[in-house]
């Protein structure tokens, strides 16, 4: 995408220059829905705004297993967050509305940051917040959990599902993940 400003530069997020000149401002294309903006702050790149990294377009449905199955992989660059990121995800889920169990879970690594159950529903949110504390490698979530996952390093968020009984199912119909 061309920008109008022949100011600011376009670069992917592995290409962009190692040196940050203070003020300066770079865009980068390959992060989000539409690029994001980046000011050097003369030691490193800095986002200027909230960014949309992930929009589902299409809804992704589990049945037939009982199994923890992965329905969403969103991978998200080395040190995007930085010092005080927070990733926020939202997202809805439609289920067999009966009272068998049904498990949402979201993970980094080995990390369950956020993890909830449901029965005897049609559909629920599943919705969840990461803040990264002044530290690239020391995180709380919403449920006041504290994580030590190095955000400095590209990392996988994963959405897996499981179902008490295989002949129910759960639509993993809309998530935004937002990165403030």
């Amino acid at each position: 995408m061309e920008l109008s400003n022949p100011l600011i530069s376009e670069y992917t997020w592995a290409n962009k220059p190692s040196v940050a000149p203070l003020g300066q401002i770079i865009c980068i294309t390959d992060v989000g829905e539409n690029g994001v903006l980046c000011r050097g702050n003369g030691t490193k790149w800095v986002r200027m705004h909230p960014t949309v990294l992930y929009n589902l377009a299409t809804p992704i449905v589990l049945t037939g297993t009982t199994a923890p199955t992965t329905l969403l992989t969103i991978t998200i660059p080395a040190a995007l967050m930085g010092l005080i990121g927070r990733l926020n995800m939202l997202s809805f889920f439609a289920l067999t509305n009966n009272a068998n169990s049904k498990t949402l879970r979201a993970k980094i690594g080995a990390d369950s940051v956020a993890v909830q159950g449901a029965a005897s529903m049609a559909a629920t949110g599943f919705n969840f917040w990461l803040l990264n504390l002044n530290s690239a490698t020391a995180q709380r979530n919403n449920s006041s959990t504290l994580f030590a996952i190095d955000t400095t390093a590209s990392m996988d968020l994963i959405i897996t599902g499981q179902l008490a009984n295989a002949s129910d199912s759960m639509t993993l119909n809309t998530l935004s993940l937002e990165l403030i």
